[in-house]
């Protein structure tokens, strides 16, 4: 199967790539426009009809033909909000940006983009970024650049790891456990609750009435919030990936979907624990591991979260809260008390194992009739399998 990543750098900025990057902008926008105009978010019917309306901006027509393919997915993913009942934001650009698959050259250290007229633009490429497309297996598909880094989007072919285990992953707001009935291992989180908490206070004291200023110091504050959160789950989705693939496991999540749902205003909920609720980022620690896991060629699968915090995961039965442990559950046929989230964990990975590994024979198994002897289900399928094609 085919795999995907990008590699990110930071660069020098350019004129002539500042000025290519305002004009993809100004087409992209250009072509949103349209499509909103005409009700157009296929790239086929867009190409067909409107590409001479982009022939007024001076760039090279490998760029208009990105600009359309760009439109249109933004259009596309408005719409599919639209169903999804969500309220969109606006799907116009506002930062310059750069985007192809075409033309571009890797020559060793130098990235070649063309501008037009066999002319070329050459940026020069770090240690990290060159070693990484030192693999002769990767294949450099495309580059998205923008005022102050560019991003080269790699791809290679792997085959998918033949899994001798399965382990769960519980994701909750101040801990994430991972193990199955062998191992189970817990990564404290309570760092980012914090982390947001922080900057929430550190907003709130803002008391300068200018809303540029101000949306520009929120801006700020955000955008490192994002950062330290995302270098926080790097770490841990970097640990589970790289145990998983020691062990040769596939790895279990749960399907989490509607969550934000259950924190909005009129749920009968306080407000700093919708806004500490609504921060938990579970997707993108999901996100990380799934394209990690990806490129590793491990497996990723997903679960129903019904009763994975509830069913006593040794013995089955239906577990109760321990009125003096916060957060343990009292199984009164093991006699025993365990971690809540350990429990979810090995729930999760038992779903997993009985879903995807479970082998299930074949379509042929014994039926009565097929056979003059009596036959064993599922171990005697292939017997028949061969008998029907010998006929």
């Amino acid at each position: 199967m085919l795999v995907y990543k990008a590699v990110r750098q930071r660069f020098a900025q350019n004129q002539e790539l500042c000025t290519m990057m305002e004009t993809f902008r100004q087409m992209v926008n250009e072509c949103i426009r349209i499509g909103l105009d005409n009700k157009i978010s296929t790239l086929k019917k867009f190409s067909s009809n409107h590409y001479h309306d982009l022939k007024k901006y001076d760039i090279q027509s490998r760029y208009k033909l990105t600009a359309i393919s760009q439109a249109c997915g933004r259009l596309a993913q408005m719409k599919r909000s639209i169903r999804e009942g969500r309220t969109p934001k606006s799907p116009y650009v506002q930062k310059p940006y750069l985007v192809s698959c075409y033309g571009f050259k890797i020559n060793g250290m130098l990235l070649s983009i063309p501008v037009g007229d066999r002319r070329y633009v050459h940026i020069i490429l770090n240690h990290h970024t060159q070693a990484i497309l030192s693999d002769k297996s990767l294949k450099v598909k495309s580059f998205v650049i923008t005022p102050d880094s560019i991003s080269l989007g790699i791809q290679k072919e792997i085959d998918e790891t033949k899994c001798d285990n399965v382990v769960g992953i519980d994701r909750n707001l101040r801990n994430v456990t991972v193990g199955n009935s062998d191992k189970v291992t817990m990564y404290n989180m309570e760092d980012l609750p914090k982390i947001t908490y922080r900057t929430k206070k550190v907003t709130s004291s803002f008391k300068r009435n200018d809303h540029r200023i101000r949306q520009k110091v929120y801006s700020k504050l955000g955008n490192r919030m994002a950062r330290r959160v995302r270098q926080f789950l790097n770490r841990i989705s970097k640990d589970i990936v790289s145990k998983a693939r020691e062990s040769r496991s596939m790895i279990v999540l749960e399907d989490i979907k509607g969550i934000r749902k259950l924190y909005r205003k009129g749920n009968y909920q306080g407000r700093k624990y919708r806004g500490m609720m609504n921060s938990w980022p579970f997707y993108e620690l999901q996100r990380q591991i799934q394209y990690k896991s990806a490129w590793e060629g491990i497996p990723v699968r997903f679960v129903s979260p019904v009763r994975t915090s509830i069913l006593c995961p040794i013995c089955g039965s239906r577990t109760q809260e321990d009125m003096f442990q916060h957060r343990q559950l009292w199984c009164s046929s093991c006699k025993r008390t365990i971690d809540r989230d350990v429990v979810a964990a090995m729930n999760i990975s038992y779903k997993g194992l009985q879903r995807f590994c479970n082998p299930s024979g074949l379509s042929d198994e014994a039926m009565k009739g097929n056979l003059g002897t009596p036959v064993i289900l599922r171990a005697d399928g292939s017997k028949l399998g061969l008998k029907a094609r010998s006929r």
